[in-house]
């Protein structure tokens, strides 16, 4: 459900209907009140109603959400750019009224109402500012419309856009601890990009993300830097096809093999490095390419050139 959806759900618990026949003729004036309210009522009637029941929208709903949208639009021909920006001021400011005390829970995006401190739905804890509060801007204080990353006056990134930026790293960081344990053997990734990701494919042999947001140069250069750091740590070419995209390392015994040869079979912004655990290079890891063979010398050497 996306946030428009919860808005409109929780609008209507309060009583968006008697909000709108009480205060939608002095906001908006006469014209507007009986193009808008009439078609208004009847889409947010339907909206309660299949709230209310929770079940699947049928044909026949569609049909009738179709219906009422068309009638909608028809009584709207007639509405000046001014009445509409008057009613779309009005709905701004009630959707603001709204969501002056919701939060968002960081987890699972839920939109939670009054002084709580975790998530009804998840337990994870809540922000300590609301919706409205993450979208005001610190710098020249101009209130953004909820989900703006960056002021819309004056370009300053926005206190949400700073939550969702600390709440990835908190997650970066917990994909990191999780390397530290599972694949010790090999240096912890400190190459730049976010969203991290680490997939055990099968039993040794896992799969790390990393996205640089478009940046494909970046993350090429991400790459290279890992493999400099793979060989700072005793990682080396080996078997009988030697490769700076196939690195091994001899651990008691056992062979570490880092892959960086399909790293961007996916998305060019977004490199993967496979790490196997126990697999040794074609050949072995101490494979040695043989001496060639000299050629005989002499009288008798030259009858078999």
């Amino acid at each position: 459900m996306s946030l428009f959806d919860k808005m409109l759900r929780k609008g209507i618990e309060k009583g968006v209907g008697d909000a709108l026949g009480k205060s939608i003729h002095n906001a908006v004036g006469k014209a507007v009140e009986q193009t808008v309210r009439p078609a208004a009522e009847r889409l947010a009637g339907q909206a309660a109603d299949a709230a209310a029941q929770k079940v699947s929208q049928t044909a026949s709903s569609f049909a009738e959400a179709g219906a009422a949208m068309t009638q909608a639009q028809d009584a709207a021909k007639d509405i000046s750019d001014e009445q509409w920006n008057q009613a779309l001021s009005f709905f701004e400011g009630m959707a603001g009224g709204m969501m002056k005390d919701m939060r968002v829970c960081p987890a699972c995006g839920e939109l939670v109402r009054g002084e709580v401190q975790f998530c009804p739905k998840c337990g994870a804890g809540l922000p300590e500012k609301t919706v409205m509060e993450l979208a005001l801007c610190p710098q020249c204080a101009k209130q953004n419309p909820p989900g703006t990353d960056f002021c819309t006056a004056c370009g300053a990134k926005l206190p949400g856009r700073e939550l969702q930026e600390e709440a990835q790293r908190s997650k970066d960081a917990a994909v990191l601890s999780e390397w530290r344990a599972k694949l010790p053997h090999f240096p912890v990734w400190d190459c730049g990009g976010t969203h991290y990701e680490l997939v055990e494919l099968e039993q040794g042999r896992f799969c790390f993300s990393a996205w640089f947001n478009g940046d494909v140069s970046a993350a090429e250069q991400a790459v290279r830097q890992y493999v400099a750091r793979l060989k700072e740590s005793g990682f080396r070419t080996a078997g009988k096809y030697p490769s700076d995209a196939h690195l091994y390392k001899m651990v008691d015994g056992v062979c570490f093999h880092a892959d960086t040869e399909h790293c961007f079979e996916g998305d060019s912004d977004a490199p993967s490095v496979y790490f196997l655990v126990a697999d040794e290079p074609t050949g072995g890891f101490d494979y040695v390419k043989p001496e060639p063979k000299k050629k005989p010398d002499g009288l008798f050497g030259g009858l078999f050139r």
